[in-house]
């Protein structure tokens, strides 16, 4: 308990099928190959987004965790120190165009379905507009709104994952793709 208000529960990592590599990565292969596990990306992270992999294929290579931030359109930090090439951005207009994940709505964590109250979250604070909210019953437009993710404007940036207040574990996470994609 903090101070007699609810207990504090910190934020849970989905399990990712696909991990996330930064944008200008090109794709997990290319991160692979390319990245020395320097951590040169990890340290500058304004937003601490990139963290060392666990992994024991990809040991202490970076990936991306939106626990305590997302990727913000307007950086480009990890692109500007990496001395190897395995992330490689021209401008910050080419890296809001590349695809490296897509949201997913898992409905029992949303908190319209298990609180019966209203969020939107993730829809607000998508910069890619890719999140909608729709009412929950068609048949009643003042239902309370669910999401509906369109996975082919979404870029992967991890703000509805981060900023959702579901907990253990969000109501929405970002999976990754092992080849990113010009949108």
């Amino acid at each position: 308990m903090d101070g007699g208000l609810a207990p504090l529960i910190d934020r849970k990592i989905p399990k990712r099928a696909t991990s996330i590599v930064p944008a200008g990565a090109l794709s997990l292969r290319h991160f692979a190959q390319h990245c020395t596990a320097c951590q040169l990306c990890v340290s500058v992270c304004p937003n601490q987004v990139l963290r060392p992999s666990g992994d024991l294929k990809h040991l202490m290579q970076p990936e991306m965790s939106y626990e305590r931030g997302y990727c913000r359109p307007e950086c480009m930090k990890c692109a500007e120190v990496c001395p190897t090439g395995a992330i490689r951005l021209t401008d910050l207009a080419e890296k809001s165009a590349v695809q490296i994940g897509h949201a997913v709505w898992v409905a029992q964590n949303c908190i319209v379905n298990t609180d019966g109250v209203s969020c939107g979250n993730c829809a607000r604070h998508c910069p890619s507009g890719a999140i909608q909210m729709i009412p929950k019953d068609v048949d009643d437009e003042k239902s309370p709104r669910i999401p509906v993710v369109n996975t082919e404007r979404c870029i992967g940036c991890g703000a509805c994952e981060n900023l959702c207040p579901a907990r253990p574990f969000s109501a929405i996470y970002v999976e990754g793709h092992e080849m990113h994609r010009i949108i």
